[in-house]
């Protein structure tokens, strides 16, 4: 028996570009962009055009502004055409300076050079980022204890130790997440639309790479974390560091397309030519607008030992860390989620359940800010003193919180003091609180 969605299941995946850049995010700026190359060299052969019409030279200079920037939208399909069959795929959260240079080197025919740059990017500041993006998500989060120890065989060198087992970590957490289908199993379908990580040339091909059957008993050291090969025993000489570099970028990979799965994007009308441009007018305004946006003056310490709920303005990063900490304090556990960004979008009964299951563990006793910066247009970083039990411990630890504007339904990013923004707490800030 078929589901009632099969159909459009099948449509979606039907219509799966064969390029990173004809995603559906991605193909309408680059629609614009072919769009408004035609328009205007059209243009350029009657020049008197711009001065009879200021407007259309304004229009092409927006247009230059959005070509200068588009060669990064290329980037994903050309590391994927690069470095893919290596072992190493493109995904969401991919530093983008890692991401530029290697491909650049690539392109330079200096292979051997992007190689090790892209090994050498798994290092302990990687791996610790991964911890705790780990430490805040559901199936991950079980696993950090495991993780941990696996940083340390890592950055100890004992690769033999920590890839069997990574790749065993990577299996269980693809099954917890797709419904009892683990990250090797044949009928495991990693590909998702409108994705970078997902997309088939990037975590799918990866999966099918590293799942190549492995039937000979080899010694001859290999440089792709073949799964059947290592956990069965035949290949022996797997123990190195590009191999277990390899499989934390494949775990990293994988927290990118756990995040988007559970969105569950589907397919858009286009846009038109006129709605791609007033967006860029509005994102041109906005930019404008942060260039005139400046942080306030840092408060002297004396200045927070008075202020209190009743005291602070109540749309301000502060106003909302404070009222954070009152319903921990006071484990009303329902009223932490709307407050947290990570939750927007959420079922509140849900997110209740998973914040009461974090929280209760640390028992806030008392807190009170100490400083207070606002690092971005978008985002404050407070200084915050707090006190908890834990493990039946009492402790006195200073942390940086941070607070993000964000859209109140998308949780994109916004410039404080935007309509439909407001502040939120990052809880990953709270994570050698929360998961240590």
């Amino acid at each position: 028996m078929h589901d009632k969605n099969d159909n459009k299941y099948i449509t979606v995946f039907i219509n799966m570009p064969t390029k990173i850049k004809d995603n559906e995010s991605i193909q309408p700026l680059l629609n614009l962009l072919e769009f408004g190359k035609i328009s205007f060299s059209v243009l350029d052969k009657i020049p008197f055009i711009y001065k009879v019409s200021p407007k259309i030279k304004s229009l092409k200079k927006q247009f230059i502004e959005i070509q200068n920037q588009s060669s990064i939208l290329t980037l994903p399909d050309q590391f994927n055409e690069l470095f893919s069959n290596e072992g190493w795929i493109c995904y969401g959260a991919l530093n983008q300076s890692i991401l530029e240079e290697s491909v650049s080197l690539g392109l330079d025919n200096k292979i051997e050079e992007a190689k090790l740059l892209l090994i050498n990017s798994i290092d302990e500041i990687f791996i610790d980022l991964v911890l705790k993006k780990c430490g805040i998500r559901k199936h991950f989060k079980l696993r950090v204890e495991l993780l941990k120890l696996l940083k340390i065989d890592y950055l100890e060198e004992r690769y033999h130790a920590c890839i069997p087992l990574l790749l065993a970590l990577i299996d269980g957490l693809a099954n917890d997440i797709s419904a009892h289908i683990g990250f090797f199993a044949e009928k495991s379908d990693l590909e998702l639309f409108d994705s970078i990580t997902a997309h088939k040339t990037g975590l799918p091909f990866l999966k099918i790479l590293m799942n190549s059957a492995r039937k000979n008993t080899t010694t001859e050291k290999i440089k792709i974390p073949y799964r059947n090969g290592i956990l069965h025993g035949r290949d022996l000489n797997f123990a190195n560091k590009e191999v277990a570099s390899k499989c934390w970028w494949a775990l990293a990979s994988l927290i990118e397309w756990a995040d988007e799965k559970a969105l569950n994007k589907q397919p858009k009308p286009p846009e038109s030519f006129q709605t791609i441009l007033k967006q860029h007018q509005q994102t041109r305004e906005l930019s404008k607008r942060i260039g005139l946006w400046k942080p306030r003056p840092i408060q002297p310490k004396d200045y927070w030992i008075v202020q209190t709920l009743e005291t602070v303005v109540d749309d301000s990063p502060e106003f909302t860390l404070l009222e954070f900490l009152n319903h921990w304090k006071n484990k009303h556990w329902g009223k932490l989620p709307p407050l947290l960004i990570h939750n927007i979008g959420k079922h509140l009964g849900k997110a209740s359940q998973e914040i009461k299951s974090d929280y209760q563990k640390s028992e806030l006793l008392n807190f009170k800010i100490i400083a207070l910066e606002d690092y971005t247009a978008s985002s404050t970083r407070i200084l915050t003193n707090i006190q908890y039990i834990k493990n039946e411990g009492i402790k006195d630890t200073e942390i940086n919180i941070t607070l993000n504007y964000a859209d109140s339904t998308t949780g994109s990013p916004e410039l404080r003091g935007e309509k439909n923004g407001r502040w939120y707490v990052l809880q990953l800030s709270l994570g050698d609180i929360l998961f240590s």
